[in-house]
Order: structure tokens, then sequence, then C-alpha cells
């Protein structure tokens, strides 16, 4: 077992080892690692309370004159772009930055680990572009893309008013035109989206678009759903162009440019054609992917940079926007910054070496919370500070198949309540924070952090959740688990000898596998064994889709049931969601029609969150933290660390750079750093970044 630190002795002494091969120009007696490195005592690297811009709405606070970077005031004098007034319309997106008016200028650098990195060149760069945004605290719906919105007094009737003269990155006009467009001939078209997206479903209903006039359009639902204007603010199918676009998915799509590829506004002949020669095997796909905010740098974009160099290549970089909507609240056009240069790195500890190399201006992705002593020793040296953005759910935890099917006797196992509170009994949580943490986390079970809405209570931050090994041993004899082989491991009851586990890991910013293979330790105390499996993001994902995997690794449980349900219980059949229970999750999304029937007690839970999506916020709020002490009581998954640092927990920023709060939202419905609104950073200091 690995030695135990504290978080001081972590803290003052070393780093993790990482490979000086990671870049090249550097060598190891260059940074500052060595055992026992001073260090302050004091947490000047947070937590801090969430910081960002404000969101200007009163009308007397808004700037009446504009003013643009001087490279776009050289194209208006030059005559080939239009005056900043016109380009951002009558309604701009007003923000009063976090610590003062910025400078224009410069290139910022970040990194990326490959063409799969989109949600991180998202999280930076997209505005984000979804209609509504979260505040800063994730607590209050402000307006975004739509400049309004307001429910009808049933809350069946969400209408939302667009920015009025804004406009796409190429200069066309954005109007409920481009929501229609998407609504009709995308997202209703099966060839482009195979299945509705359950954000436009209530009780397996549609929600419909319909547009009021060239600046309005409306969500109506066939029952009350209060619960939409969350769901456009946040990381849905919904929110946005940018992440889901190249889905199909989005909200909106630039109707005058992808008509093009579309059979409704050509002939099938044609686009199909076109698809063939760029080749793809169909206009459908061809189409998807000119709607990748990613990969297209042809594509019209509303964020505040648009790509230049695509995501599959080894320079990616985004520029100006300059159509962007944002402007500071003196009417200065936002961003700051001129561009954006991701530069391509193997993993995340070359992320860091070139951190600690001074070579990053911000990074708030692939930073491993295990080197974090190693970032903060060279903070100095390299000009940067470093701060700390706790999870607000549970960042790290054993997600569990409940209808495993290919081994009847482990799926029996799995599917069992009391069988799972054993093995979440048999865990020292503790022990791994301490670990693998830093011992900065907070061992729990799965729930959110406790200033949450849907906190459950103190009570189950610990339901079956504390290192209990008699407790656990007892309750897998009661199951009937009694016999053992030579080396203390429980038989199975079919005879078939050891009773094993499968553990499936993904290679990522954080020691999934270390997890695993501490658990497979912590186990053989109650006598159950477990392999450890490593594979990549994809395959991990394609298995847990296909209903293969046992267990995994990764955040379990929800900060929010009814945006964020993926985990909750069986709720999907796609994606990293999938793994909680496949056949569970057709039989729900199909109204009982396929798939499996759960078990009575996961029906309930299913049931129970469908009557608290369509009610008003207080019973929701009643029946979501219902959903989650159920989700504790039952072990749906396995909580280990809550409010940690696993994933998107650091971030980082050059002394240089302005406007950077010290701590953002981190969870998965709040795209990381978007709250803290990166248009509004700029350099103090002229930063030559472009070579």
């Amino acid at each position: 077992m690995a030695d135990r630190f504290s978080r001081r002795e972590v803290l003052k002494g070393g780093c993790a080892a990482l490979s000086a091969s990671a870049l090249p120009a550097c060598s190891r007696s260059d940074f500052a690692t060595s055992p026992g490195a001073a260090l302050p005592e004091s947490a000047d690297f947070g937590p801090y309370a969430p910081e960002s811009g404000r969101l200007v709405t009163d009308p007397a606070a808004m700037p009446r004159t504009f003013n643009e970077s001087p490279t776009l005031a050289e194209l208006v004098a030059a005559g080939r772009l239009d005056p900043v007034g016109e380009r951002i319309g009558r309604d701009p997106i007003v923000i009063e930055p976090l610590h003062g008016i910025g400078r224009y200028g410069g290139t910022l650098r970040r990194a990326f680990v490959g063409p799969g990195d989109q949600w991180g060149l998202g999280r930076m760069a997209s505005g984000p572009d979804s209609f509504l945004h979260w505040d800063k605290d994730w607590r209050a719906v402000r307006p975004n893309i739509a400049r309004d919105f307001r429910f009808s007094d049933d809350y069946r009737v969400l209408t939302l008013s667009l920015r009025r003269g804004m406009r796409w990155s190429d200069g066309a006009p954005f109007t409920a035109d481009d929501v229609l467009f998407w609504y009709r001939d995308l997202y209703l078209d099966r060839r482009i989206v195979a299945a509705p997206s359950a954000s436009m479903l209530l009780d397996n209903r549609d929600v419909r678009i319909e547009k009021l006039d060239d600046f309005t359009v409306r969500f109506v639902a066939p029952q009350p759903y209060e619960v939409l204007a969350e769901l456009l603010a946040s990381s849905t199918d919904l929110g946005g162009l940018s992440f889901y676009g190249r889905f199909g998915m989005g909200g909106y799509a630039p109707q005058h440019y992808l008509s093009q590829f579309h059979p409704k506004y050509r002939s099938e002949s044609e686009v199909s054609a076109v698809a063939r020669d760029q080749g793809f095997a169909n206009w459908s796909i061809y189409l998807r992917n000119r709607n990748d905010w990613s990969l297209n740098p042809e594509l019209p974009v509303l964020s505040p940079w648009r790509l230049a160099e695509p995501i599959n290549s080894r320079r990616c970089r985004l520029e100006r926007n300059p159509y962007s909507v944002w402007v500071d609240s003196a009417g200065n056009q936002l961003p700051y910054i001129d561009s954006i240069r991701n530069i391509l790195c193997a993993n995340a500890d070359a992320v860091s070496f070139k951190a600690v190399a001074g070579q990053l201006d911000f990074q708030n992705r692939h930073l491993k919370i295990e080197q974090l002593p190693f970032l903060l020793s060279n903070r100095r040296r390299s000009g940067y500070n470093v701060y700390l953005d706790p999870n607000e759910g549970t960042d790290l935890g054993l997600r569990v198949n409940l209808s495993y099917r290919a081994d009847a006797e482990i799926g029996g196992w799995l599917g069992n309540p009391d069988f799972r509170r054993a093995l979440s009994l048999g865990i020292d949580r503790q022990e791994i924070n301490e670990t693998l943490m830093l011992g900065l986390g907070r061992p729990s079970a799965s729930v959110p952090a406790p200033n949450n809405r849907y906190f459950p209570g103190d009570e189950w931050v610990t339901r079956w959740a504390e290192h209990d090994v008699p407790r656990a041993n007892g309750l897998l004899d009661e199951l009937g688990l009694t016999a053992r082989d030579e080396a203390g491991y429980r038989l199975r009851m079919d005879g078939a000898g050891r009773l094993r586990l499968n553990c499936v890991t993904a290679v990522s910013h954080f020691d999934y596998t270390g997890v695993a293979e501490m658990v497979r330790e912590q186990w053989r105390s109650i006598g159950v064994d477990l392999d450890v499996e490593i594979v990549d993001q994809v395959l991990y994902n394609q298995r847990s889709m296909s209903g293969e995997v046992q267990l995994g690794v990764l955040l379990t449980g929800s900060e929010d049931p009814y945006v964020y349900p993926e985990l909750l219980f069986p709720y999907t059949t796609v994606g990293f969601g999938a793994i909680m229970g496949v056949d569970f999750a057709q039989w729900f999304r199909s109204g009982g029609t396929a798939g499996v029937r759960p078990p009575d007690e996961i029906v309930a839970m299913m049931e129970l969150w469908q009557q608290g999506r369509r009610s008003a916020s207080e019973q929701r709020l009643a029946t979501g933290r219902e959903l989650l002490r159920r989700h504790v009581d039952l072990v749906i998954s396995i909580g280990l660390v809550s409010n940690a640092y696993s994933m998107h927990g650091i971030h980082l920023a050059k002394n240089n750079l302005g406007n950077v709060p010290r701590r953002v939202v981190n969870t998965q419905i709040v795209l990381t750093p978007a709250t803290g609104l990166p248009m509004t950073f700029f350099y103090r200091e002229r930063e030559d970044n472009d070579a």
C-alpha cells in the first residue's frame, strides 16, 4: 500500500515524478522539485469564493458609444469592415470586468492534448454561446445570447427575446429563422439527429419551438416545464452551437451557411455528391462535420473568438470574432485578447511542464492535483499563480452497471443493493483522499457540496460510506457468500471459482487507475477480488454503451438531478452515463416499450424524477433531494471523495493576465471557466506570444 501523507507534508514536500522528456528544452534541475522545498503554509492558492465580472442589465448603465481593437479599427478605416456600433447591434451583452477595463492585444497560450479535447477548447473560448447562462455562483439563470426570457403563468411556455441586430461571425444576421432552421431542418430530421433530445421531451411528449417575430421565439411544452430555462443555461444538448453543433443540436444553427449541405435546399444527389467528394459516407455526416465549431474554420459562429486553425491540427488557433456581441461597461468590444493559441501536448504531464516553464498563459484542464506541489513550487520562477476550483459534486467514485448481463451471477450481485452496500463499506475513503487527492477532498457517499440546493443533509454524507469491514463482511455473509478459497477470497455461488469483479479505468488527467488499485487492496479484507483494466477514453465509452463494463472509476452522482441526471440512475444509452445500466435506460427512455424493466426501487426513482421535472421549483427541490437520498441509500454509485480536484480542479494564470478570477464554479453543468468570462481577460503589459 502506498505511503500516506498529510496535506501539509505534501505541500511542503516534493512533487510526483514527471517525465523529463515531456519538455525536451528543460531539465528537472531547472525546476523547484526537491523534497523539503519551503512553501507558504497559508493556502494562498485558495479555494476562494467564486469570482467573475458582472452582467450589466440596467438600461441607465449601458454604454452609449463603442470602441474596438486597433486591428479591427484599421479594417473599418480601410472600408473592409462595418463600424463597431453596427456590428454589435442594438442589444450587446455588457460586462463589467472583474478588476477593471482591460487593454487590447496579445495571444493567449493554453495547452490541449489532441483532437478529442474539444471540451477544453469550448470551455475557454465559446463565451458560452448558449441562449441563457448561469451567474458566477451557479445560483441564478441570466440572459446571454437571448437578451430576455420569461415564462407564461403556467410555466408551459418559455419565450426568448433575441438580441436585435446581432450577427454571425461572417456578418450575416442572427435571427429567429436560425432557431427555426435548427428545429425544423436539423433537430426534427432523424437523418441528422437520430433520436429526440431528452431536453425537448416531457413525459415522452414533444416540446415545440415557434417563431413569433424576427427576434422572438418560444418553447411550448405539453405541461409545466420550469426547469427548461436551466437546461438552456447549462451544458446540455440545447446549450449552444460550440459544444453540440457537431451532433446536430445546440438550439440554433446558421441557416445561410448550412442550408447548402441540406437536401431540403438542394437536391439530395447534389449534397450527397459534395459529401462523397469530401470523403464522407453521406450528406448528413458531412453536414454535422460542417457544423463542428472545433473543426470547421468556415462555420459562422456567435462566440467571442472564431476558429482559425482546427483542433485536428498541431497549431489549433482561434482569433477574435469581429462581430462579437460582448462589450465591457465602457463600450469596448470584447474580447480584449486577439487570439488563442492552443499548444499540442502529448499528455497531462507535458502540460504541467509547459506550465512551470512559463509557456502557458492560462490553463484549467489537464492539471493533475498530484502535481499541485510541483506547480506551486515554480510560481515565482515562471511568473504565474495557481488557484483551486473544488468540484461541486462527487468527483471520484465507482460507477456500477446495474444491468450487467455478460455474467449472470456477477450481474445479480451488482444489482443487489446489499451487495453494493457491502462493497461501499469495504472502502477506506480517507486513505484514498490522503494518498491521491493530497487530503484536500471530502470522503463521502455520492452527494453534492453542502451549499448545493439539492444537498440531501449531513447524515447522507456518510450513509453506507464509512469504512466498516465487520459490517461489510456481515452483509456479504447474510447474502450467502460464506465459502472462501485458500487466499481468503469469497467463492461464487455457481461453483465457478473466486468472486472476482472487473473495474475499467480510462487514461485521463487523474490517477483513476490508482484509485481502482487501492480499492482492490482494500476489498481483500472483505474477500472480494477485483481486476483493474486500463483503456483509452473512446473504448471506455464504447464498452459502457454496449453494457460490457461492470465498474468504472470517475465522477459519480449528480449536482443537479434534473439538469444532469446521467449518473443519477440508468438514464441514458449513449455517452459515459450509459455505464449505469444501458438496458434499464433503454426501458426508461422508450416508455417501457424496449429494454429491460429495472427493479421496483429503480422504477420508483424514475417516476419520482419525472414528477419533479414537471414541478414548480420548491417541489422540484424537495423531490431532487429525495432522489439523492435514494441514490445514496441504494448505493446506485459508490461515492468516494467529493468537493475535490480530480477534474478541472486547478487553474493557472500568468501574473501579467488581468481579470482572472481566483476561483470559478467547477461543475459539469456550468462549463468551467466560462463563468469567469475569459473574453474579459487581458494582458497588463504587452506580450509577444505569437512565436
